[in-house]
């Protein structure tokens, strides 16, 4: 038997100094199959149209769900990055989640 699952979105935050780690993170889980990199503004008709969806953001400011709210769209989960940790450890702990779905 096939499995097949839907291919998430993995929306990184825009707007502040720490957007490149959150779009870093979502490039690397695309890199890896896990789900697709879109920026905020960038797919609006894409993220509308696709589930499961997931934010990863920089820091608290929570710009990448603000931008989905504003499109309508529900994320499953959004993400916070913590500074004082490694991304590659954070993108360990994302890409088990965002696998589950």
């Amino acid at each position: 038997m096939v499995r097949v699952r839907a291919m998430p979105v993995l929306v990184a935050c825009r707007g502040c100094e720490r957007d490149t780690a959150a779009w870093q993170v979502a490039l690397e889980l695309d890199r890896r199959g896990a789900g697709e990199a879109v920026r905020p503004g960038a797919a609006a008709d894409k993220v509308r149209s696709r589930y499961p969806v997931y934010v990863i953001e920089g820091c608290a400011e929570a710009c990448g769900k603000r931008w989905l709210a504003a499109s309508g769209v529900e994320p499953v989960a959004s993400f916070v990055l913590d500074p004082g940790r490694g991304l590659e450890q954070q993108v360990e702990e994302l890409s088990a989640v965002v696998s589950r779905a």
